[in-house]
Protein backbone atom coordinates (compact mmCIF):
# COMPACT_ATOMS: atom_id res chain seq x y z
CA UNK A 1 0.00 0.00 0.00
CA UNK A 2 1.15 3.74 -0.88
CA UNK A 3 2.13 5.77 2.31
CA UNK A 4 0.86 8.96 2.30
CA UNK A 5 3.63 11.12 4.30
CA UNK A 6 0.87 14.28 5.59
CA UNK A 7 1.95 17.83 6.33
CA UNK A 8 -0.37 19.81 7.82
CA UNK A 9 -0.57 23.84 7.60
CA UNK A 10 0.36 26.76 9.49
CA UNK A 11 -0.60 27.00 13.38
CA UNK A 12 -2.15 23.46 12.64
CA UNK A 13 -1.18 20.19 13.68
CA UNK A 14 -1.54 16.24 12.34
CA UNK A 15 -3.95 14.21 13.77
CA UNK A 16 -6.03 11.14 13.84
CA UNK A 17 -9.32 12.80 14.34
CA UNK A 18 -8.81 15.09 11.28
CA UNK A 19 -11.93 14.23 8.70
CA UNK A 20 -9.61 14.29 5.66
CA UNK A 21 -6.91 12.17 7.27
CA UNK A 22 -9.88 9.68 7.76
CA UNK A 23 -10.53 10.31 4.07
CA UNK A 24 -7.58 9.23 2.82
CA UNK A 25 -7.32 6.52 5.15
CA UNK A 26 -9.89 4.57 3.23
CA UNK A 27 -6.85 4.41 0.48
CA UNK A 28 -3.71 4.84 1.60
CA UNK A 29 -1.76 4.23 4.67
CA UNK A 30 -1.06 7.99 6.14
CA UNK A 31 1.91 8.58 8.57
CA UNK A 32 1.07 11.59 10.42
CA UNK A 33 3.57 14.64 10.35
CA UNK A 34 4.15 16.92 13.12
CA UNK A 35 5.74 20.07 13.02
CA UNK A 36 6.22 23.55 14.78
CA UNK A 37 5.05 26.09 12.29
CA UNK A 38 6.67 28.71 13.40
CA UNK A 39 9.97 27.43 13.00
CA UNK A 40 12.36 28.57 10.61
CA UNK A 41 12.15 26.97 6.84
CA UNK A 42 14.98 24.80 7.37
CA UNK A 43 14.35 23.84 10.60
CA UNK A 44 10.85 22.21 9.36
CA UNK A 45 12.56 20.49 6.09
CA UNK A 46 14.70 18.58 8.84
CA UNK A 47 11.65 17.72 10.86
CA UNK A 48 9.68 16.50 8.47
CA UNK A 49 12.86 14.50 6.90
CA UNK A 50 13.38 12.98 10.31
CA UNK A 51 9.81 11.96 10.73
CA UNK A 52 8.67 10.59 7.17
CA UNK A 53 8.04 7.11 6.08
CA UNK A 54 11.39 6.79 3.74
CA UNK A 55 9.66 3.29 1.60
CA UNK A 56 9.53 2.72 -1.92
CA UNK A 57 6.13 3.39 -2.45
CA UNK A 58 5.80 6.51 -0.73
CA UNK A 59 4.63 10.38 -1.17
CA UNK A 60 3.72 13.40 0.14
CA UNK A 61 0.70 15.47 0.85
CA UNK A 62 -0.34 18.69 2.39
CA UNK A 63 -2.33 21.83 3.05
CA UNK A 64 -1.59 25.13 2.92
CA UNK A 65 2.18 25.57 4.26
CA UNK A 66 2.42 21.40 4.88
CA UNK A 67 1.23 21.84 0.47
CA UNK A 68 4.26 23.88 0.05
CA UNK A 69 6.73 21.26 2.09
CA UNK A 70 5.20 18.72 0.46
CA UNK A 71 6.25 19.35 -3.20
CA UNK A 72 8.99 20.85 -1.51
CA UNK A 73 10.54 17.76 0.08
CA UNK A 74 9.11 15.29 -3.45
CA UNK A 75 11.02 17.98 -5.49
CA UNK A 76 14.13 16.95 -3.02
CA UNK A 77 13.34 13.42 -3.23
CA UNK A 78 12.10 12.51 -6.35
CA UNK A 79 8.95 11.72 -5.03
CA UNK A 80 5.50 11.97 -6.11
CA UNK A 81 3.46 15.09 -3.89
CA UNK A 82 -0.33 16.76 -3.75
CA UNK A 83 -0.53 19.88 -2.81
CA UNK A 84 -4.03 20.82 -0.86
CA UNK A 85 -4.89 24.92 -1.30
CA UNK A 86 -1.06 25.62 -1.07
CA UNK A 87 1.00 28.42 0.32
CA UNK A 88 3.22 28.76 -2.55
CA UNK A 89 5.04 31.70 -1.44
CA UNK A 90 5.56 31.22 2.18
CA UNK A 91 7.95 34.43 2.53
CA UNK A 92 4.75 36.51 1.47
CA UNK A 93 1.61 34.43 2.58
CA UNK A 94 3.55 34.20 6.53
CA UNK A 95 4.24 37.79 5.91
CA UNK A 96 0.40 38.92 6.91
CA UNK A 97 1.31 37.19 10.97
CA UNK A 98 4.20 39.06 11.68
CA UNK A 99 4.37 39.54 15.39
CA UNK A 100 0.67 38.40 15.92
CA UNK A 101 0.23 35.90 18.85
CA UNK A 102 -1.92 32.86 17.59
CA UNK A 103 -3.58 29.83 19.64
CA UNK A 104 -4.04 26.59 18.15
CA UNK A 105 -6.66 25.59 17.92
CA UNK A 106 -6.35 22.22 17.22
CA UNK A 107 -3.90 21.75 20.20
CA UNK A 108 -6.00 24.10 22.72
CA UNK A 109 -3.04 22.84 25.43
CA UNK A 110 -0.11 24.45 23.70
CA UNK A 111 0.86 27.72 24.87
CA UNK A 112 0.16 30.99 22.06
CA UNK A 113 2.82 31.67 19.36
CA UNK A 114 3.98 34.60 17.29
CA UNK A 115 5.72 33.89 14.62
CA UNK A 116 9.35 35.80 14.33
CA UNK A 117 10.27 38.22 11.53
CA UNK A 118 13.48 35.89 11.30
CA UNK A 119 11.06 33.16 10.62
CA UNK A 120 9.60 34.84 7.57
CA UNK A 121 12.83 36.08 6.24
CA UNK A 122 13.81 32.61 6.53
CA UNK A 123 11.78 31.62 3.27
CA UNK A 124 12.60 34.53 1.46
CA UNK A 125 13.42 33.26 -1.83
CA UNK A 126 12.05 29.95 -1.68
CA UNK A 127 8.63 30.10 -3.59
CA UNK A 128 7.98 27.02 -5.21
CA UNK A 129 8.69 26.92 -8.76
CA UNK A 130 5.90 26.95 -11.69
CA UNK A 131 8.63 25.23 -13.91
CA UNK A 132 7.83 21.54 -14.46
CA UNK A 133 11.64 21.11 -15.23
CA UNK A 134 12.30 21.87 -12.02
CA UNK A 135 10.89 18.28 -10.49
CA UNK A 136 11.92 14.94 -10.97
CA UNK A 137 8.04 14.30 -10.66
CA UNK A 138 6.24 17.41 -10.71
CA UNK A 139 3.87 18.01 -8.00
CA UNK A 140 -0.44 17.47 -8.13
CA UNK A 141 -2.14 20.77 -7.57
CA UNK A 142 -5.74 20.35 -5.68
CA UNK A 143 -7.89 23.28 -5.13
CA UNK A 144 -11.00 24.39 -3.30
CA UNK A 145 -11.94 27.22 -5.52
CA UNK A 146 -13.67 29.00 -2.30
CA UNK A 147 -10.64 29.18 -0.77
CA UNK A 148 -10.95 32.16 1.66
CA UNK A 149 -7.55 33.22 2.56
CA UNK A 150 -5.50 32.29 -0.67
CA UNK A 151 -6.43 33.08 -4.00
CA UNK A 152 -7.18 29.43 -5.68
CA UNK A 153 -7.80 30.60 -9.11
CA UNK A 154 -4.74 32.59 -9.29
CA UNK A 155 -2.63 29.51 -7.98
CA UNK A 156 -3.79 27.71 -10.52
CA UNK A 157 -3.05 29.72 -13.36
CA UNK A 158 0.32 30.08 -12.07
CA UNK A 159 1.58 26.57 -11.97
CA UNK A 160 -0.87 25.37 -14.57
CA UNK A 161 2.34 24.58 -16.60
CA UNK A 162 2.80 21.33 -13.15
CA UNK A 163 0.01 19.42 -15.33
CA UNK A 164 -3.69 19.20 -14.81
CA UNK A 165 -4.92 20.23 -11.02
CA UNK A 166 -7.76 18.80 -9.70
CA UNK A 167 -10.18 22.10 -8.99
CA UNK A 168 -13.34 21.60 -7.16
CA UNK A 169 -16.03 24.30 -6.88
CA UNK A 170 -17.24 25.62 -3.45
CA UNK A 171 -15.12 24.64 -0.38
CA UNK A 172 -12.59 26.89 2.02
CA UNK A 173 -8.98 26.66 2.83
CA UNK A 174 -9.57 23.90 5.12
CA UNK A 175 -10.39 22.12 2.25
CA UNK A 176 -13.36 20.41 1.66
CA UNK A 177 -13.04 17.76 -1.17
CA UNK A 178 -10.86 15.20 0.14
CA UNK A 179 -13.49 11.97 -0.24
CA UNK A 180 -14.05 13.66 -4.24
CA UNK A 181 -10.19 14.09 -4.64
CA UNK A 182 -9.00 10.43 -3.71
CA UNK A 183 -9.85 8.70 -7.32
CA UNK A 184 -7.42 12.24 -8.92
CA UNK A 185 -4.95 11.25 -6.11
CA UNK A 186 -4.60 7.85 -6.54
CA UNK A 187 -4.41 8.12 -10.26
CA UNK A 188 -1.53 10.79 -10.49
CA UNK A 189 0.32 8.43 -7.44
CA UNK A 190 -0.16 5.84 -10.06
CA UNK A 191 1.00 7.28 -12.86
CA UNK A 192 4.48 7.92 -11.28
CA UNK A 193 4.72 4.01 -9.95
CA UNK A 194 8.10 3.10 -11.71
CA UNK A 195 6.55 0.42 -14.40
CA UNK A 196 7.11 -3.30 -13.97
CA UNK A 197 10.45 -4.67 -15.96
Amino acid sequence: MIVLNYLHGFNSAALDTDGKVSELRTRFDVNLINYDSFASHDAIVEMIDAQRVAAPSTAFIGTSLGGYFAALMGQRLGLPAIMVNPSCDPHWALAHYRGVTLENYKLPDQPPQALTAATIESYAGTALSADPADYPIPPLLVLDSGDELLDAEATRQAYAGLGEALVFRGGSHRFEHMGDALDGIEAYINRQAPSAS
